[in-house]
């Protein structure tokens, strides 16, 4: 009888151990590429990216402010299905929709969405559609309205577990009313290099350049530059 008792003790002890190893066991990676405790996959960097096409899972946000050409801008975005995030930006600006030969104050608003399509190891892939109005005061100090319809392929690559790199393919076209008017067809292609100061806060650099073909008018260089910090919350 008190071998028997000794052996039911054994096994109990046994299966409680077990189930506490299982419990307490590594944190799982999603087939999302985000972590169940929401922190980076180990090796692949990490889960979000301002640069890249990662993005921040559902009820996370993330807030971003850049400084550069054409301008000076505020975003937000917000993980509302996985994979997806929305927001809004908004942003001060002295460069027509990034041409170098019209240096104008303006305002711009936009709405975004961040579409993550893929995520395998170290590589992610991702589109985003920016859409919003614009105004502009020219030389003379008369209004130019327009609207911009953004599209952008974005390719990350985690280089570390604190630095990403993005490769860039953008067509950020938009449509003047009025005098001006016409359609525009912007080729941007570019990079982007973020640093993650701590897994929350990331500052980084992006740059993109190319032609803009006018309807009615001769090709226009545009840029983009700027540099900028997030923080994820």
């Amino acid at each position: 009888m008190t071998r028997a008792l000794t052996t039911l003790v054994l096994v109990g002890a046994l299966s409680a151990s077990a189930q506490v190893s299982v419990e307490t066991g590594p944190t799982k990676v999603t087939p999302s590429g985000e972590s169940s405790s929401g922190n980076a996959p180990v090796g692949d960097g990490q889960s979000w990216s301002v640069v890249g096409p990662r993005t921040v899972p559902v009820g996370s946000n993330v807030v971003e402010g850049t400084v550069g050409f054409p301008g000076i801008s505020a975003a937000y975005l917000r993980g509302v299905a996985p994979g997806i995030n929305i927001g809004a930006r908004v942003g001060f600006t002295y460069g027509l929709e990034g041409m170098v030969s019209t240096i104008a104050p303006g305002f711009k608003a936009q709405a975004l969405l961040k579409w993550r399509l893929l995520d395998e190891g170290k590589l992610s892939l991702g589109v985003t559609f920016e859409p919003g109005p614009f105004v502009t005061a020219d030389r003379f100090s008369e209004a130019r309205v327009g609207f911009s319809l953004p599209v952008g392929l974005r390719l990350g690559i985690a280089a570390s577990s604190a630095l990403n790199v993005a490769v860039l393919l953008e067509l950020p076209m938009w449509i003047e009313f009025g005098r001006f008017g016409g359609f525009n067809f912007p080729i941007l292609t570019g990079a982007g290099v973020e640093y993650f100061i701590t897994s929350q806060f990331v500052g980084f650099f992006r740059a993109r350049v190319g032609p803009t073909l006018r309807s009615f008018r001769p090709a226009e260089l545009s840029l983009d530059l700027s540099i900028g910090v997030g923080y994820r919350f």
